[in-house]
């Protein structure tokens, strides 16, 4: 006979939110507890396990028609899996900004141009980095994408991307740590490559 938790994984699967709410409040605390101690002390002031927990609940809103019920402690196992992933890349981009590997711009730029910078960094997501911005085509599909973003998201996106403000004054609009600003932005970045499809056809 299935278990209550087995109903709520099927259900949850199946695109019922509620269900995947009530799993996440079921197990997030204990995924919660494991980060507090994974966290690399250097980024502890700028990152929190709140932060990651965060993002961790959102992936898993995006992800969990991926998920695979293998029977008792699968849905926890699935939770600290993708709290780890979320964790390690928070500290990978952590380390990028600290080496000056976003090469933000110096001079502040606007409308195209700053779309055009924004295109380079999406390109950065697919399996051909060096790849240019293959022109207006690109830049009128980056616009309409922007828009499609989830609230947060876009906010960062224009904020940090498109107007040059420093990070810590897009933490304090979204209301969230700095290290959670640039999660929020990766995310964001992601989300963006799969709302314009194939990037082939933009990059050249």
């Amino acid at each position: 006979m299935a278990s209550e938790e087995d109903d709520l994984e099927r259900r949850a699967i199946a695109g019922d939110r509620r269900d995947l709410a009530a799993l996440l409040e079921r197990h997030g605390p204990d995924v919660r507890t494991k980060l507090h101690g994974a966290i690399p002390r250097r980024w502890q002031s700028v990152l929190s396990a709140d932060d990651v927990l965060q993002e961790t609940f959102t992936e898993a809103f995006l992800s969990i028609g991926r998920f695979e019920p293998r029977g008792d402690g699968s849905f926890s196992a699935w939770l600290s899996a993708l709290a780890r992933h979320v964790l390690l890349d928070a500290v990978r981009l952590l380390e990028t900004q600290r080496r000056g590997g976003d090469r933000r711009r110096v001079e502040p730029r606007q409308g195209d141009n700053a779309i055009l910078q924004l295109c380079d960094q999406i390109s950065a997501t697919t399996s051909t980095p060096s790849r240019k911005v293959a022109g207006r085509e690109a830049i009128e599909s980056l616009k309409r994408a922007v828009e499609q973003l989830p609230g947060t998201y876009r906010q960062v996106v224009e904020m940090y991307d498109l107007q040059n403000r420093p990070i810590e004054e897009v933490a304090t609009a979204i209301k969230r740590s700095p290290g959670a600003a640039y999660m929020q932005r990766q995310r964001a970045h992601r989300l963006l490559a799969q709302i314009m499809g194939s990037a082939s056809r933009f990059f050249s």
